[in-house]
């Protein structure tokens, strides 16, 4: 029974499906070639079996080598270039601002966040929130958080443990001094913010000569090192499981690698319904997504800081396996693909042939006769 041969406007092997937030699938287009002679460049297959000689074409044929080589499938996200989440921190007190770090400035243990009414709000480095006031007769992890800073600052004198003694009050008074705060000996809890680690100023959301409130907030806070953040869907998280090694894309065609640090599901941004009762913010948990941020291996133009970046995964690959062009595939009409077999003498034949992977234009190929170096025919006769 005779076979009619066609290339397909679009192999369904390489269909992409309907683009994901933030999600661009890194499949190549396949070339339309038109059935029919009125067609500029048009092909005709005329109605033969795989592995029955074709007729010999009147014209060149356009064509390709099968190649013996390495193919990547991958996944790209849109993101954008920045410091990572913020963290805002709020005045525990209300009072006037009187002094107030700059926007973009380091922020390190010791550092005078602001100042209200000129008693200073310093930084120290600890996973512990200042939850409570500390002084003499206190102890618990936090006191020896505390006391691991005072250390760290150069003062001494007194047992770096959960208790606060007074031997730590006395190191407390001198750091008091040395910083222009009140001599207590004893740390309110309005007087220090703990971070994780060393960071930066975000943004000021208050100006000196500003009267704040409980509540109010100051100044956001973020990391120092340089990072791409992005949303993915909740069902693509494996693919961007923390430690995760990517290729990030910056404006200009610069590539730098990097690591993805955090990937956490929240709830998606709240919509308008668009009908009856618009205005209303529409979620569930089908909304939710996953917040990812990728730091990168090494630092980039800081004029870049706020641009789109586009982090790219690999998904899968295949290593010394044979490839062709995309646009060599013949799709069979009973089903499958085959390729065009160019010979020494000029004529053609069809060999079927299975398919692996698509990526980057070219696709995996395996068949009877199919060889590194062998010719076959491409689209473009």
């Amino acid at each position: 029974m005779s076979t009619t041969l066609h290339r397909d406007e679009e192999l369904d092997a390489a269909s992409a499906e309907p683009r994901r937030r933030g999600r661009r699938l890194v499949w190549p287009a396949v070339g339309v070639v038109l059935i029919g002679g009125a067609a500029a460049g048009a092909w005709y297959w005329q109605q033969r079996s795989p592995g029955e000689p074709a007729p010999e074409a009147a014209g060149a044929v356009a064509t390709a080598e099968v190649t013996l080589g390495s193919i990547a499938s991958t996944e790209t996200w849109e993101g954008t270039l920045g410091h990572g989440s913020a963290f805002t921190v709020f005045a525990p007190v209300s009072g006037t601002i009187t002094r107030l770090a700059a926007e973009g400035g380091a922020v390190e243990r010791g550092t005078a966040l602001y100042h209200v009414d000129e008693q200073p709000v310093t930084v120290l480095i600890g996973l512990i929130p200042m939850y409570r006031d500390l002084g003499p007769g206190d102890s618990g992890v936090d006191v020896e958080q505390l006391e691991a800073n005072l250390v760290a600052l150069g003062y001494d004198g007194f047992t770096a443990d959960d208790e606060y003694t007074g031997n730590t009050a006395d190191a407390v008074a001198e750091w008091q001094e040395d910083i222009g705060a009140a001599e207590t000996g004893a740390v309110a809890g309005s007087d220090v913010v703990f971070l994780p680690e060393a960071g930066r100023v975000d943004s000021v959301h208050a100006g000196v000569g500003g009267v704040v409130q409980p509540g109010s907030a100051v100044l956001d806070l973020t990391g120092s090192d340089q990072v791409v953040s992005l949303e993915v869907e909740v069902d693509d998280r494996d693919l961007v499981a923390v430690g995760t090694a990517v290729t990030i894309g910056l404006a200009g065609g610069q590539e730098v690698a990097g690591t993805v640090t955090s990937a956490a599901a929240v709830a998606a941004e709240p919509t308008d319904d668009g009908g009856a009762g618009a205005g209303a913010a529409q979620t569930g948990a089908a909304d939710a997504v996953t917040e990812v941020d990728v730091a990168l291996a090494e630092p980039v133009a800081a004029e870049l800081i706020g641009s789109p970046a586009d982090v790219t995964v690999p998904v899968d690959e295949r290593v010394d396996v044979l490839l062709v062009p995309v646009n060599a595939l013949l799709a069979l009409s009973e089903g499958g693909y085959g390729l065009e077999v160019v010979h020494d003498d000029g004529t053609t034949s069809v060999v079927a042939v299975e398919t692996g992977l698509f990526a980057d234009g070219r696709v995996e190929v395996a068949g009877d006769g199919i060889a590194e170096g062998t010719v076959v025919g491409v689209a473009g006769r």
